[in-house]
């Protein structure tokens, strides 16, 4: 066998390795749903597991059916992640959903989620025909008090026991059967979607929504402001601030608590101030102040979208010499976190 031959034979065999690998073990029939900024808990609700090792369950009531959520304080996932393990705690809005003989479980950030057989006898459950671990049962203790969901594993290895510790990780909190929204536990609704806003704004403000990385659309600002304060000498006039609470990511900075924001000030004639969104499609809502003056609020994945990559660029020009400052805040609309990368200064 000449050596091209056994060259042609290592490309195939590579490649047959790297479609493997990236098929990630479900079938063309797993029903997942693809994570997308659009997925929303009624699609998750329109499929059933399939008896990929056990028999569907008979479609009986029990003792733990009904809707829960578990709001988890830690760091969320910011970014994309098309190989990270699944049933991976992270920060944010989880639901789960036992509806006779269907689990359903959703992560709002990313929009992550899957489904499973369930069965109870006594004070255990059993999970099983679950598509990322289709020969696994699980078994679980649980006890339910006033409403509120607890799960204590007993035996799980789905997914390197990720399911286990997700799981247990918590109360789940029984969702209302009505609508009242406000009295309902943080995670058991859909968010409402709203449109981008520009408020009425002071004579001679002006506000654009650039729809790009300024970075590399003109015209480009003149000084940039890592949101992150670190890997540069801030320019003289200039001061960033932000809340303690939020994250460190590169030169970015990550808002996640409720009440986290950063800003800008300065006092440098500048004839605008700007602000650069920019992340994978997992970030959410913010509203930008100019002076304490809301300017701009919206959904920060929607402004732009080039490459899997987010954002856009909100710009305040038309102001008179003096004193001013840039305000980015995090609105607590999802548990979606908002990824500030820079602020922009024109002369």
């Amino acid at each position: 066998m000449n050596i091209k031959v056994r060259l042609l034979m290592l490309v195939f065999l590579l490649a047959g390795f790297i479609s493997a690998c990236a098929s990630g073990g479900l079938d063309e029939n797993t029903p997942i749903i693809t994570p997308t900024p659009t997925n929303t808990w009624s699609s998750l609700l329109e499929i059933t597991p399939i008896p990929y090792a056990s028999p569907l369950p008979e479609s009986d009531q029990t003792p733990i059916d009904g809707t829960y959520a578990y709001f988890d304080p830690a760091p969320p996932q910011w970014w994309a992640c098309l190989r990270c393990a699944d049933y991976r705690p992270a920060g944010g809005a989880w639901r789960l959903q036992f509806d006779r003989g269907v689990m359903r479980i959703y992560y709002e950030v990313t929009g992550w989620n899957s489904l499973a057989s369930y069965m109870v006898s006594e004070d255990r459950l059993y999970l099983f025909n679950d598509p990322y671990c289709k020969e696994a049962t699980g078994e679980y203790k649980w006890d339910l008090v006033e409403g509120n969901l607890t799960l204590k594993v007993v035996d799980d290895p789905c997914s390197f026991q990720l399911r286990g510790r997700n799981l247990s990780e918590g109360v789940w909190e029984g969702c209302l059967a009505n609508d009242a929204v406000d009295l309902q536990p943080r995670g058991c609704t859909e968010p409402t979607v709203e449109p981008m806003t520009i408020p009425t704004l002071p004579d001679g403000l002006n506000v654009m929504v650039h729809e790009a990385d300024v970075r590399l659309d003109a015209p480009t600002p003149d000084v940039f402001v890592n949101a992150s304060g670190t890997g540069q000498s801030l320019p003289e006039g200039v001061l960033l601030s932000y809340s303690n609470d939020s994250i460190l990511y590169g030169t970015n900075r990550v808002l996640w608590s409720d009440d986290d924001w950063v800003e800008i000030t300065t006092d440098a004639p500048f004839k605008s101030i700007g602000v650069q969104f920019r992340g994978d499609y997992v970030i959410g809502w913010a509203r930008v102040l100019f002076d304490g003056e809301e300017v701009w609020r919206g959904d920060t994945t929607r402004i732009w979208a080039e490459l899997r990559i987010h954002g856009g660029y909100i710009e305040v020009s038309g102001f008179e010499p003096g004193e001013h400052t840039l305000r980015v805040e995090r609105l607590e609309i999802d548990s979606r976190p908002v990824v500030v990368a820079f602020f922009g200064l024109h002369k």
